[in-house]
């Protein structure tokens, strides 16, 4: 078995259908597909089913809770039999000759642990708002990596050697994976292409729980730089309750204000832009960048879609 592609489901029936299909039809065609139905309501679990009686490379784990996205991602690495480990998510879709791709650069780039890919930014009704354009040199990546995050987590393939997600991560797992593989001196890069329509999609987490997930991304750039520092990190003292019972509703907080709006802005949420300023100008006067997001919330969505580039670029 040369790729094990892993994917997570949570109420994802709206693109499910469409995700499975571009795994399915891709041009390089040895792999399973580990699919882990996260205690779907919807008819997610029906979509799978459908597809699991139709193609014997596709192996369903049904969780009878919820674990969330981390947990069901480790279930779907223990289970893996590849070489390589891909990933995708549920509202994304991989272009055909991705998987081909990705699995030639590695077997070619023996020095590379994980290799991710450049995107197409996509609307809920698959539309192309822009094209990322990531940085592809290991030394560079490794540069931007402690400040920010800078691979895209439903791009990347990576060697199959024991790595896991950090369960207390429930966000931003991805990221600090990535700085653990740092840590480890573990080669990273992207490939330039595109490979995957990455969707923005408003009920995705990435969107959904901002000011978590960049409590999160803090969380595991600190536990980075103690690791320089001390070779080890304070994970096992971590306590991720203490960012997951945040009331974001009813948070005055700047930092969480601040994401929010951003977040909201991006996924055209107009209406709730401007509630969530109103509280950030009562409680932090009136900040120049705060206030664009305001007045900018006001021009409607045909303006909006107009400088969607620019957002996401």
């Amino acid at each position: 078995m040369k790729i094990s592609i892993i994917m997570s489901v949570y109420n994802g029936e709206n693109y499910l259908d469409e995700s499975i299909q571009s795994i399915l039809t891709q041009t390089f065609r040895d792999f399973e597909f580990i699919i882990i139905n996260d205690c779907s309501t919807d008819n997610s679990l029906h979509i799978i089913e459908e597809y699991l009686e139709k193609d014997d490379r596709i192996f369903l784990i049904n969780n009878k809770v919820n674990l969330g996205l981390t947990k069901s991602l480790n279930l779907g690495i223990k289970r893996a039999k590849g070489k390589y480990i891909a990933r995708i998510d549920a509202d994304d879709i991989a272009l055909l000759e991705r998987l081909k791709i990705q699995y030639d650069y590695l077997e070619k780039n023996r020095d590379v642990f994980l290799v991710g890919s450049g995107a197409y930014y996509v609307d809920e009704n698959g539309k192309i708002i822009t094209t990322s354009k990531p940085l592809t040199k290991t030394m560079d990546i490794e540069k931007k990596l402690s400040i920010l995050n800078c691979l895209h987590h439903p791009t990347i393939m990576f060697r199959h050697e024991g790595f896991m997600y950090r369960e207390k991560f429930v966000y931003a797992q991805d990221y600090d994976f990535y700085l653990r593989l740092l840590s480890s001196k573990k080669n990273m890069s992207n490939i330039s292409e595109p490979l995957i329509n990455y969707r923005i999609n408003p009920n995705a987490i990435s969107w959904s729980k901002q000011s978590k997930q960049k409590y999160f991304a803090l969380k595991a750039k600190e536990f980075y730089h103690q690791r320089l520092k001390y070779g080890k990190d304070e994970y096992d003292k971590f306590d991720p309750n203490k960012i997951l019972l945040i009331d974001v509703e009813n948070s005055t907080d700047e930092f969480v204000l601040k994401s929010e709006i951003e977040a909201k802005f991006k996924i055209s949420k107009f209406q709730d832009v401007r509630t969530l300023c109103k509280k950030y100008f009562k409680n932090y006067g009136f900040f120049n960048k705060i206030a664009i997001y305001y007045l900018l919330s006001f021009a409607g969505k045909r303006f909006f879609d107009s400088i969607r580039k620019v957002l996401f670029s």
